[in-house]
């Protein structure tokens, strides 16, 4: 489960920007994207209750804080005795497993959680599809994959249409295994202490 769990932020890499595919370039599908661009690049930090399941393992369901200051930071605090963290900071996505002891470090710049991080969110530049965009009853879907790498995966944004607050996104890889992060009693720019994203590798002096 740790393995799948580290999938969900690693199946693959999104660039900085999205180009809208032809296909769904409407006037209709634009006003969403520049409704979702305004909203989210509004918010700075965010605290929220999360929970984490895989398709694959659909028994196993995680639970925990997380914590969003844009750009670049977040840390994921599990519940229930979990030995897993997830910290972004200092351009490094930092996947530490206490019951092995194990820390490992990632560009951040080569997993999903980049995209949702970076100082601003745009929707048009060539290095990234967006290839969905649905209006379904009070939720904005829009799902993307990286050009010419459709094989790496899929990331789907659900936007809350009330509130304009980003509540779940889901990972899609190839195998049609779909990994799932949902966001839960929602704060938005609040003051986050920034000690939450420091991180100190216990097995190095």
């Amino acid at each position: 489960m740790k393995k799948l769990i580290l999938l969900l932020f690693l199946s693959f890499t999104l660039p900085t920007y999205a180009l809208v595919d032809k296909k769904i370039d409407t006037p209709a599908n634009r006003a969403i994207l520049n409704k979702v661009e305004k909203a989210y690049n509004k918010m700075r930090t965010l605290q929220a209750k999360f929970a984490q399941f895989n398709s694959k393992m659909k028994d196993d369901l995680q639970t925990g804080i997380i914590y969003i200051s844009r750009p670049g930071q977040m840390r994921l605090a599990y519940e229930k005795g979990s030995p897993l963290e997830f910290v972004a900071t200092n351009g490094a996505f930092i996947y530490h497993d206490k019951d092995l002891e194990e820390v490992n470090y990632f560009d951040l710049n080569s997993t999903p959680v980049e995209w949702i991080l970076r100082d601003k969110l745009v929707f048009d530049d060539a290095g990234f599809v967006v290839t969905d965009v649905q209006d379904v009853l009070d939720e904005y879907y829009i799902t993307a994959h990286k050009k010419d790498a459709k094989e790496l995966g899929e990331l789907t944004l659900i936007i809350d249409k009330d509130t304009m607050e980003l509540k779940q996104w889901d990972v899609l890889d190839m195998q049609g295994i779909k990994s799932t992060v949902s966001l839960f009693d929602i704060k938005q720019n609040i003051p986050i202490d920034k000690k939450i994203f420091l991180f100190h590798n216990p097995y190095k002096n």
